[in-house]
């Protein structure tokens, strides 16, 4: 349903002509007289199921409302609910719009958890002003799945923007060498024991302030949260807008071990190097599928922002419903595997300059591209689709100079002929498995460095 429409006046609800436009016209009359708004109502349907604006909460219960309302009129016909409709949140939010959403699932799980139970939607508004019914809806699940979790535990102080939060943050980052928040742990609030908080900052701070190498303290500072994560003393939470249910997933609690059935799924490794009619390739990535434990996932490696010659980045989709796993991080991650074993990824920056290309540069991509179709990965050849890989490429070093997105698919595509290299290479050396898990776990942020966290999605 799209509960996008909200009348000005009774005459836009009659103008639809809807079979109950005329109740609907009354229920709007009576909630801007005795609220002062107006109300929700879905174009596509006959006006018969009418939302009214969360604000009015702070006056009456619904039970009250629709009380008042059957003393004045019939309203036997109508489904008549709290709501905010539709289309008021959207998908492309920024930073300033995040911080207000997670702030507002805070305060939610604070008053749910700890307080009185589910905050009127007037008091939510007021933190996350584009509230609507389906960020109620995950406000709700979240609260109530974090509830059940934490069992009888209770007496936290909920952190975002001040308090534990961003003084374990400054630890992390100033003390123990991490650069981006993220990709060390992706929480978005942190529950702490209130009774506990002293006793854990003071132990924090003494961890960042030894005379250790970086590595070796942040090793202490994961290990620390972990103890207080089992404990339910220090709990970040990451969170996704949710869909009709929660997930909720222990992250980084425990040691990871090699996942026995991984593979490359046979048929899957594509690496297309077809132009399309408008002069640009195909695709912009290389992409195979792995199989982990039964469950398909998708694989992309490609430049996600368009650089001219920006570095690829891995990134990781299941099957099904929220099914975004994530980017991996090569810092984290990959990097520090292929270091063990005297591998390198190929950088954007090791690619010829726009313009800059030589007839050598050119013979050695097109010698490297032949080496590579013969080769076989987790049984399966590699797909490079059907033009000529040589006249493909010498055309596409004249475009790519008046073209940055050509130019950015170019780069991509030279970096992952490495990346085969260093999929074959792995499987050679009998650490696929091993290369594939790492893999897995860095999409959902789970790695040796990282911190531990609940992910709720």
């Amino acid at each position: 349903m799209a509960f996008n429409f909200r009348p000005k006046n009774t005459n836009e609800i009659l103008k639809k002509n809807k079979k109950s436009s005329e109740s609907a016209a009354s229920v709007y009359e009576f909630v801007n007289k005795n609220y002062g708004e107006t109300i929700v109502l879905d174009p596509t349907k006959d006006f018969n199921v009418i939302k009214i604006p969360r604000t009015a909460e702070k006056k009456d219960n619904i039970a009250t409302i629709k009380r008042k309302m059957a003393a004045e009129f019939d309203i036997k016909n109508l489904n008549i609910s709290f709501g905010n409709g539709s289309g008021a949140g959207g998908s492309n939010m920024n930073a300033a719009d995040t911080a207000m959403q997670e702030n507002a699932t805070r305060f939610v799980c604070e008053q749910f958890i700890d307080g009185r139970g589910m905050p009127t939607g007037d008091l939510i508004a007021k933190i996350y002003p584009k509230y609507d019914d389906a960020w109620h809806t995950t406000f709700e699940m979240q609260a109530s799945s974090l509830k059940k979790w934490l069992g009888s535990n209770r007496g936290y102080e909920y952190s975002r923007d001040k308090g534990i939060m961003p003084y374990l943050e400054g630890i992390a980052m100033n003390k123990c060498g991490v650069g981006t928040k993220d990709s060390w742990n992706p929480a978005d609030i942190y529950l702490v024991k209130m009774q506990q908080k002293a006793r854990i900052m003071t132990e924090m701070k003494t961890i960042g302030d030894l005379k250790l190498d970086t590595k070796q303290k942040l090793d202490m500072l994961n290990n620390y949260m972990r103890r207080l994560f089992i404990k339910r003393e220090l709990i970040g939470i990451s969170l996704k807008k949710l869909g009709k249910s929660a997930s909720l997933e222990e992250t980084n609690v425990t040691t990871l071990n090699t996942i026995s059935d991984i593979s490359i799924m046979r048929g899957s490794i594509k690496l297309n190097l077809d132009l399309a009619r408008n002069d640009e390739f195909n695709t912009g990535e290389l992409a195979f599928k792995i199989n982990v434990g039964g469950k398909e996932v998708n694989v992309q490696v490609r430049a996600f922002s368009g650089g001219v010659r920006e570095s690829t980045q891995m990134d990781m989709t299941g099957q099904g419903a929220a099914a975004k796993l994530g980017k991996v991080s090569s810092k984290e991650a990959i990097d520090p595997f292929l270091s063990k074993v005297g591998l390198k990824r190929r950088m954007g920056s090791q690619i010829p300059a726009v313009g800059k290309f030589s007839e050598s540069d050119i013979k050695s991509f097109v010698l490297e591209q032949k080496k590579l179709s013969s080769l076989t990965i987790g049984g399966s050849t590699i797909d490079f689709g059907s033009d000529d890989w040589e006249d493909t490429l010498r055309r596409v070093v004249e475009l790519e100079k008046e073209n940055n997105r050509v130019a950015s698919q170019l780069s991509a595509k030279l970096q992952c002929f490495q990346w085969l290299t260093i999929l074959k290479t792995i499987e050679q050396r009998g650490k696929l498995e091993d290369f594939l898990s790492i893999l897995y776990y860095g999409a959902k942020k789970q790695y040796e460095t990282a911190g531990p966290f609940l992910k709720i999605s």
